[in-house]
């Protein structure tokens, strides 16, 4: 049987937590889904910089007080939880102001960081406050990641020997997810060593971080175990969410919904009953309110949660051996030396010089600037999601 949730130690301590929710955007609405399910939180602040943002957020969710900096709000309200829901490069500097200022908890969004120096940066102020960080890798809470961490450790596959991930929209934005799935469902080990290669003719950006068009990497675990991960080199199969482990006595195909098994007791591939009761998403609503549940236990004196930030730390160091290993054309044995973004490092190394003119993000639609404010409330009001209308205006975008 899958566990979902765990119980509510705060709740039954008679404690509300409070919260401070980051980033207004679409990720800012997932992570509230998720507190809207819990009985003891309470939203007290959000923090954008642009106002219509900050405004629209507070109104559609009722939020007493929003703030235009992280700063601000941090010298007013004393929240116990803050939720990073802004842009990758931002991560590092919101962490570590709540970290600072003495917030219990965070939870900041994948990817944890550009880059080692980043990413550390954030674990060292956190450990230095005893703050608890947490990486958003809230898929960890999906019935099909839970049960098939299960099966493995039951032996259900044998020996776990070889695993397969494909991705697409860039390493660091699906494949995150990705390889940390694999990781959790194989039991967290800790990779020896990766092989990566790089393609990137055109100028291409996710959230404004140079990515790359197309990558793959091999990643050797110290269970033995060994990863290849393609993005954005086949689109077919490609899912943040969906991976294959194959073992000495059968294979599984994983998914957060679902789960297949093949073995000698299955007969052929076995469809996994997860007790789904209304098919869970992948980001919000369940899955957002089960890894603040596990926070708070973790608050309480509990177990470390599942996606603490030293966990979220290994993704990150893997996804740069990857680049690193493309840039030095040589195996990358861990640790990882080189701390800043090495895919950045070899476009300013003219390692990777762009053939295909014209600067682009994949994730430039997001970007409020210059949009028709007076429609998006009149979307929002509609009930329609910040996804879709962000597409949709920014066909009409203010140039």
């Amino acid at each position: 049987m899958c566990r979902l949730y765990i119980p509510d130690i705060g709740a039954q301590l008679g404690k509300t937590y409070k919260i401070a929710i980051v980033g207004c955007g679409g990720i800012g609405n997932s992570h509230m889904e998720g507190y809207n399910l819990l009985d003891n939180v309470e939203v007290i602040a959000a923090v954008d910089p642009n106002p219509y943002a900050r405004q629209a957020y507070l109104g559609l969710y009722d939020i007493p007080k929003g703030y235009a900096s992280i700063e601000e709000m941090l010298e007013t309200e004393s929240p116990d939880i803050v939720s990073v829901c802004a842009w990758h490069l931002l991560h590092p500097t919101l962490t570590i102001a709540a970290a600072t200022a003495g917030v219990p908890a965070v939870i900041c969004e994948k990817p944890m960081a550009i880059g080692m120096a980043a990413a550390d940066s954030m674990v060292d102020a956190c450990k230095a406050s005893g703050t608890k960080l947490v990486i958003s890798h809230q898929r960890r809470f999906t019935p099909g990641w839970e049960r098939a961490r299960e099966l493995v450790a039951e032996g259900a596959i044998g020996k776990p020997i070889f695993a397969k991930n494909r991705v697409a929209e860039g390493l660091a934005n699906w494949g995150t997810h990705s390889i940390d799935g694999t990781r959790f469902v194989l039991g967290d080990p800790m990779p020896d060593w990766v092989m990566g290669g790089v393609e990137r003719k055109t100028d291409r950006h996710e959230r404004d971080v140079l990515i790359e068009d197309a990558c793959i990497g091999l990643v050797h675990f110290d269970s033995g175990v060994e990863l290849l991960i393609e993005s954005d080199l086949e689109r077919e199969g490609a899912g943040a969410g969906f991976f294959q482990i194959t073992g000495t006595e059968g294979m599984l195909d994983v998914k957060e919904t679902g789960l297949r098994l093949f073995n000698a007791q299955t007969y052929g591939w076995k469809e996994i009953d997860l007790d789904l009761q209304e098919g869970p998403k992948a980001i919000g609503g369940a899955t957002n309110a089960a890894q603040v549940r596990e926070l708070i236990a973790w608050l309480e004196g509990g177990p470390e949660h599942r996606g603490a930030g030293h966990q979220a730390r290994v993704t990150v160091e893997i996804m740069m051996a990857i680049y690193e290993s493309a840039r030095r054309h040589s195996r990358i044995v861990f640790p990882l030396q080189e701390k800043a973004y090495p895919l950045e490092k070899m476009f300013e190394e003219g390692l990777l010089p762009v053939e295909i003119e014209g600067w682009y993000d994949i994730r430039g639609f997001l970007k409020r600037d210059g949009i028709d404010e007076a429609r998006y409330a009149e979307l929002l009001a509609e009930s329609k999601g910040h996804h879709g209308i962000m597409r949709e205006l920014d066909k009409t975008r203010k140039k």
